[in-house]
């Protein structure tokens, strides 16, 4: 080989031995980058975007945030990432650690806390439970704890937020207010305004840590959750309470399958309180199914004033047209109407039938009036807002049933049964609508639940008096309508409403319901249901109520069964109604009602909270005497030295004030104290107190 040869051997042996090199180098190059790329992957698909959900909003009754009827507590789940602080810092401070835990829940010694925690970080755990269901200042107190404080990736502490729902009331208004779930399922206000409780929902990066768990990886989000905005409902959590109470008590003295109550404002429509209660399988009382507005039935002699409103605006009759009752009962082709007093109360008025409740008088008008063109009959029950729904925002409501010439049932029994409220069926809440229409001269108005839909202070939806017809008969028969709903106080079945302190307006009702799909009284079980429908007071209408019962056992007529509720509630709500509570020549003189003497600091409590002025006539110190006076209530003082004069009190004062005397008391009567006696003097010393 000669020098030239040699010289072009190595210049190739470099050249391969380069291009070797660089192959090498592409080849590792290649292979590094397809790992970082598959590490990348892994981590990539490790993060997700998880929803995060928002805060619902707040439903509160009607003076405002002062009754919450339903809220959103944040609770908070504190998880650790127990391979995010240092070992050093762990070994350093973990038994400080869980002595700060043990002293913030107090379930188990700092020992224990330690040795979990230090058992979690052997087990390389980054997503160790802490603490489930933990309050807001619970949670702070945790984020500063010792190691936590240092964070989520230094301290390892990782706090997820939830919400949960509480009714602060609990039971209170239950179905009315409602419920939701995951799988939105809603009912109530919740479901009615789901829209404006639920708001939106935010996105937040999250890994995945193993197990199915997943972290944030900050505290960042992509997209904030937006809070829910709140519901400020007409709803009076005191006349709530009262509704319910009163209807409880009935229903349970009766040992009634069910029962509702609604209040509602005469002029707005406003529904003050709704109480629905069933009894359960285990025989309790329970806010399971909202009867007033969904379960619609035959509303029996409550219907008897659209009768004869309908037979008045077509001027077929008057309240004086004379009526025969003959025995008590009266024949329509193979059937037989039955009044419930058998033997007849002679020839009576219509204003008086109506009065009684007398089902022949009643469906003796109607037939007379309308077996001719039964169509303008249903035709003038239509004209009085009866027949459609009212459109409530509460979801279920029941479709009314007013039925016409053209139905394959109608037959010749049909008008003068339809007349007394059988073969028709409507809502108690339906039914209300009406009688409040009446009480309203004329105007119905939509029952209304809500006022306003609020974004914090700013208010998004006003909701105003929806009115459903302007006027639903002339001022004529509107007038007449209301005299007689008053006489059935005054004279007729609701006698027991009667008092002297305001007027009532209604009518009382009794219907035998079908027992199934057998019919009436099947296999002699014979099923009633109780109601009573008005208004208060009657001369100056502010509330109308109904109250239905089904299935009472113990009396089946509407003026004891329902009207007893109707008159707590209706005496509940003109106590606590200062306005209505004062007479007419009160209003007129400007006076104040007459109060009760008593302890000094209660009675300013309680004119302060009803805004009643007073003035001291000198200084009142423990116990004190009121007089009414014009625009004002004037409180002096009470002399009590000696033996106390307590004429003018409630008995719990008036025996506070003697017994600590040493006196020892005698008590005739109730109510308040009228007179009192010393029946012995001497060591003796015994006082009789009279009261009235």
């Amino acid at each position: 080989m000669n020098k030239k040869e040699n010289i072009s051997s190595r210049i190739y042996l470099v050249y391969f031995g380069v291009l070797a090199f660089s192959l090498f180098v592409i080849v590792k190059m290649f292979r590094t980058q397809l790992a970082n790329a598959g590490e990348e992957q892994n981590i990539i698909s490790a993060i997700k975007e998880v929803k995060i959900k928002a805060s619902r909003g707040n439903i509160f009754a009607d003076d405002q945030e002062k009754s919450a009827l339903a809220i959103s507590v944040p609770v908070y789940e504190i998880r650790l990432d127990l391979l995010a602080p240092k070992q050093e810092l762990f070994d350093d401070k973990v038994d400080s650690l869980g002595l700060v835990l043990s002293k913030i829940f107090n379930d188990r010694s700092a020992v224990a806390y330690a040795k979990r925690l230090r058992t979690a970080r052997g087990e390389k755990n980054q997503y160790f439970l802490l603490k489930k269901k933990v309050s807001y200042t619970q949670m702070k107190q945790v984020k500063e704890a010792p190691i936590l404080r240092k964070g989520q990736f230094k301290g390892g502490c990782i706090v997820l937020k939830e919400n949960t729902r509480k009714h602060p009331f609990e039971l209170l208004g239950e179905r009315t207010v409602g419920y939701f779930n995951e799988t939105d399922t809603v009912v109530g206000l919740e479901g009615a305004y789901k829209q404006f409780l639920r708001g939106r929902d935010g996105v937040q990066y999250m890994k995945n840590v193993g197990g199915g768990q997943r972290i944030p990886i900050s505290d960042d989000y992509i997209v904030e959750p937006q809070n829910g905005m709140d519901i400020y409902t007409t709803i009076d959590v005191n006349l709530q309470d009262v509704a319910e109470r009163a209807l409880l008590n009935q229903l349970e003295a009766q040992a009634a399958e069910h029962g509702c109550a609604v209040l509602m404002e005469v002029e707005t429509g406003h529904v003050k309180a709704i109480a629905n209660l069933s009894k359960d399988r285990k025989g309790r009382y329970r806010e399971i199914y909202n009867h007033a507005v969904g379960r619609a039935t035959e509303p029996g002699s409550t219907m008897k004033l659209a009768s004869v409103m309908v037979a008045l605006e077509d001027e077929k009759t008057t309240l004086n047209e004379l009526f025969d009752t003959y025995d008590g009962t009266l024949k329509f082709y193979d059937r037989i109407m039955k009044d419930a007093h058998i033997g007849g109360d002679g020839v009576i008025p219509l204003s008086k039938g109506f009065a009684i409740s007398s089902n022949v008088v009643i469906s003796q008008m109607v037939n007379n009036a309308y077996r001719k063109d039964p169509a303008k009959f249903v035709q003038g029950m239509r004209d009085l807002g009866l027949g459609d729904k009212l459109g409530v925002e509460i979801k279920g409501e029941g479709k009314p049933y007013l039925k016409n010439r053209q139905d394959s049932t109608w037959s010749g029994v049909t008008l003068p049964w339809m007349s007394i409220g059988y073969e028709t069926k409507f809502t108690p809440l339906q039914m209300l609508t009406f009688y409040n229409a009446v009480a309203n001269n004329g105007r119905m108005v939509k029952p209304q639940f809500v006022k306003e839909v609020r974004d914090g202070s700013k208010v998004v939806e006003s909701y105003e008096t929806e009115v459903l017809k302007e006027r639903i008969a002339s001022e004529k028969t509107i007038k007449q309508a209301q005299k007689i709903l008053e006489l059935v106080v005054e004279e007729g079945t609701g006698t027991n409403l009667k008092n002297t302190q305001y007027k009532i307006a209604g009518k009382t009702g009794t219907t035998q319901l079908a027992y199934g799909a057998t019919g009436y009284g099947a296999n002699s079980k014979v099923r009633h249901q109780a109601s009573f429908c008005g208004y208060f007071p009657a001369d100056k209408p502010k509330y109308s109520c109904i109250v239905v019962v089904a299935a009472p056992t113990k009396s089946i007529y509407g003026n004891v069964v329902s009207g007893t509720v109707f008159k707590e509630i209706a005496d509940r709500v003109y106590a606590q109604d200062i306005e209505m509570a004062r007479s007419k020549e009160d209003l007129k003189k400007g006076n104040m009602p007459a109060s009760k003497s008593g302890y000094a600091k209660d009675l300013t409590t309680v004119f302060g909270a009803m805004k009643v002025a007073t003035t001291y006539s000198n200084d009142a110190v423990e116990f004190a005497r009121t007089s009414a006076k014009k625009n004002k209530v004037v409180i002096a003082r009470l002399v009590t030295n000696g033996v106390p004069d307590v004429k003018g009190m409630g008995l719990k004062d008036a025996l506070f004030l003697l017994e600590n005397k040493d006196f020892k008391v005698r008590v005739k009567g109730s109510g308040v104290v009228k007179e009192q006696r010393v029946l012995q003097s001497g060591q003796n010393k015994t006082i009789e107190l009279i009261l009235v």
